[in-house]
């Protein structure tokens, strides 16, 4: 696994570092929720584009976008549009998707992208490339909201992820038992031996909760923690990590 720059910020050596959702459904709310990031401990923001209201205004997307930015400063900013299949608030056809991401990365200084590793894979391709030639990252990313895959299937997930080329990998899923966490935790960690990018996973919902403050033990870089809002089952405050983290890496 070789680290990976998301503007200064080296994803893939250390403790695993902490992103934050903005999922304000207008622009004033989205600004309050930036603002709050950069108040908080978080490493890392992510724009859910998904929880936005006006989602087919791409003249206000691409303003509050670069004023996300500004406020943020040096904090990195994630823009994620995630489809319903997936856990998202949108169901987005391919062609919007990758008309929207592109008009983003063409006129916004973002650092990154998440790309879904499900769409169809014309359109993974074109956006791993054309975010290659502007200097956006990608995060190339799948989420099983009804199950945990065997442990054999999870690893196969995220080395083709791997082979499409992005920056990062992610997969997060939803544990049953205690036995998909430890599965999870154990694909993590044997994937990372054989991959060079860095990879992401959590198992959602309160049984999953040791994934996300753990990921220095199986080699999972970035968890994701709230100050208000949640944008997935299971997280924790960005203080409340930030402690944990703090204590399993003395």
């Amino acid at each position: 696994m070789t680290p990976v720059s998301f503007k200064g910020l080296s994803l893939g050596s250390g403790v695993p570092k902490i992103c934050v959702p903005i999922t304000g459904a207008d622009p004033n709310l989205v600004i309050g929720q930036a603002g709050e990031a950069v108040s908080s401990s978080a490493d890392i923001a992510e724009w859910r584009l998904d929880y936005f209201n006006d989602l087919e205004d791409t003249a206000e997307i691409l303003s509050t976008a670069s004023r996300i930015v500004e406020i943020l400063g040096d904090l990195p900013l994630i823009i994620t549009l995630r489809d319903r299949a997936e856990g998202g608030k949108r169901q987005i056809a391919d062609a919007d998707y990758l008309k929207l991401y592109t008009q983003i990365m063409l006129q916004t200084e973002v650092t990154a992208i998440d790309v879904e590793w499900q769409r169809e894979s014309t359109i993974t391709n074109q956006l791993i490339t054309f975010a290659r030639t502007h200097q956006v990252r990608t995060i190339i990313s799948h989420h099983e909201f009804k199950r945990t895959p065997a442990r054999t299937e999870m690893v196969d997930q995220l080395m083709k992820m791997s082979r499409l080329g992005g920056d990062v990998v992610k997969l997060a899923v939803m544990p049953k038992n205690n036995e998909d966490v430890l599965n999870l935790m154990v694909a993590t960690h044997e994937t990372s031996q054989q991959i060079s990018q860095p990879i992401i996973t959590m198992a959602m919902g309160s049984l999953g909760a040791v994934t996300r403050v753990a990921g220095q033990t199986f080699n999972s870089v970035l968890t994701f923690a709230t100050n208000s809002a949640l944008s997935a089952p299971g997280q924790l405050t960005v203080d409340e990590t930030r402690k944990i983290l703090k204590i399993i890496a003395q």
